[in-house]
């Protein structure tokens, strides 16, 4: 059968890897390229379907004979790494595997970072026909076309593929409300891996220039997206960077590029994120990595977020796993990124570090807890800011193998960073007062509507006696462990419900009940009623007539 004629079914199973994320509201680069590949190929678009395991849950036995009138079935799915989602689950094992025995009649494709997994290769290889190559949509390209690529060529075609694949965004469930994943580079450019990391698996690299990342993002904008994150590389401090004598020369340049060329093609860009940065790596090279944080805090949008990858504050754990970090290097990195990114615009800092911690990690001991603990409040005491902490646990690859630990000591350790660290830091992040922009509804529950931005780690924001689907102002009045609450905004003082009013730093439920009686007519009799020795910049914040 001729490429043109072909019926093909793709199943987006979402993926999570060190270097990308492609669970909504972002996609990956990783099925868009696939799109692109299967359009380059000869496919026509109306013989393509796309279809995201959430939806297929919706309503699996209709969508799962729907797949007997195509010709090719391929998923592209993968969690390399432990994570908690709102905006959708990725595929299980168990999902991937009954799509795999109860599809039929179509040739079956399975691909993604699950395919770098050798044991899980394994598992699958009854229910599929095809365990896809390393890069699924360079595979499946050369199936169709009986094309020749060399490990040389890859990037030429993946630059190719990901402007036909632009194309794809407008079947998503989501649009537009979609944050675009755009990839730098591809696989951990270190000559030596953490040991627990999927990095390591992957065997093909390449890196795409800047020229060819605007003219993606240029499609992209053509489509209607307008959110994007550079979050598709280990370490975005490495972009066009050269290797010489086991050290990186850091290209600041190149990234500047990479920055003004986004800008340039997209000039009605809303977001523009970033997620990997190496903290060894700014202390390895300060001031080429404080050009390249100038950069980065000058084109992006405000709210971004480096992650860190710490993973452990004892020395012991880093050592036996090969991470090339330390907290002295992570202290220095986050103290250099806090002076540059940490200038707010909109009332929101530029740019600040987030931290991960992953435990379950060799050599662990009871005294890693605590040494991550005095880490973090070294960090409050100092007045340093952490956009966010990352507590998680190891995903097992290969043959890394089980460290056991007490979980009822690692729930009370979460349990206190998020009351006496997390609390603290979002105050200093997200101080009552601050007005946040376009922010959407996620689920609403009671009183609370819980809403987040579209951008790199989005705080999760609830805004207080609202249904709407969309908030273009709320303003914060109030903060939890990981989360806000805010109110909508502008307002005036007779458009509050008495909800909103009580939380209102220093109001409570008797003065709202009160100020609702009185119905003061001017910010004169309101401060009145108040008394004199409520906060003058609380009434100035959240009180208009």
């Amino acid at each position: 059968m001729k490429n043109n004629q072909l019926k093909i079914t793709v199943i987006d199973g979402y993926l999570d890897e060190p270097s990308c994320l492609g669970v909504p509201p972002y996609i990956s680069p990783h099925i868009r390229y696939l799109w692109g590949a299967l359009l380059e190929a000869g496919v026509r678009d109306d013989n393509l379907n796309y279809l995201t395991i959430d939806s297929l849950r919706e309503n699996k036995d209709l969508e799962l004979k729907k797949m007997e009138t195509a010709d090719i079935v391929i998923m592209i799915a993968g969690t390399t790494v432990p994570g908690h989602y709102l905006g959708g689950q990725p595929a299980t094992a168990a999902e991937i595997k009954e799509i795999g025995k109860k599809v039929f009649y179509p040739t079956k494709v399975l691909g993604g970072p699950i395919t770098l997994i050798e044991n899980m290769k394994e598992k699958f290889k009854d229910n599929f026909d095809i365990i896809a190559a390393e890069i699924a949509a360079v595979d499946i390209f050369k199936r169709l076309t009986q094309t020749e690529i060399l490990p040389a060529e890859i990037d030429k075609y993946i630059n190719k593929f990901a402007l036909s694949g632009s194309h794809l965004l407008k079947r998503h469930p989501n649009y537009p409300k979609i944050i675009a994943e755009l990839e730098t580079f591809r696989g951990c450019p270190r000559s030596s891996h953490c040991a627990f990391c999927s990095e390591r698996l992957k065997n093909l690299t390449y890196s795409r220039s800047p020229e060819n990342i605007a003219a993606e993002v240029k499609a992209l904008a053509e489509v209607g997206i307008h959110h994007y994150r550079l979050g598709s590389q280990t370490d975005l401090l490495l972009y066009g960077a050269q290797l010489k004598n086991e050290n990186f020369i850091l290209n600041p340049d190149q990234i500047k590029e990479l920055y003004q060329g986004i800008r340039r093609a997209d000039p009605d860009l809303k977001v523009l994120h970033m997620d990997n940065m190496n903290p060894a790596e700014i202390a390895r090279n300060p001031e080429k990595s404080a050009q390249i944080i100038e950069t980065i805090a000058k084109y992006n949008t405000p709210g971004d977020t480096a992650a860190f990858g710490l993973e452990s504050a004892d020395p012991e754990v880093l050592k036996k796993n090969n991470i090339d970090s330390s907290s002295k290097d992570n202290y220095f990195a986050i103290k250099l990124m806090n002076e540059i990114g940490g200038r707010r615009e909109n009332g929101i800092p530029k740019l600040l570090p987030g931290l991960n911690f992953l435990h379950g990690l060799i050599g662990e001991s009871r005294k890693t807890l605590n040494y991550n603990y005095q880490f973090l409040k070294k960090l409050l005491t100092d007045n340093l800011m952490l956009r966010r902490i990352n507590i998680r646990q190891v995903v097992r690859l290969g043959s890394y193998p089980e460290v056991k630990y007490s979980q009822g000591e690692f729930k009370k350790y979460k349990q206190k960073i998020n009351k006496e660290i997390n609390q603290q830091m979002l105050k200093k992040v997200f101080p009552a007062g601050v007005v946040l922009t376009d922010l959407y509804s996620e689920k609403k529950k009671g009183s609370l509507n819980y809403c987040r931005q579209l951008g790199t780690y989005p705080i999760l924001t609830a805004v207080i006696d609202q249904n709407d689907n969309f908030f273009q102002k709320v303003k914060v009045v109030d903060h939890g462990y990981r989360s806000i609450t805010a109110l909508k905004w502008p307002k005036k003082f007779n458009d509050y419900s008495k909800k909103e009013l009580e939380a209102i730093p220093g109001i409570g439920s008797k003065r709202a009940s009160r100020l609702i009686l009185e119905k003061p007519a001017d910010i004169k009799e309101l401060s009145a009623l108040l008394g004199p020795d409520f906060d003058q910049k609380t009434l100035s914040h959240f009180f208009q007539f």
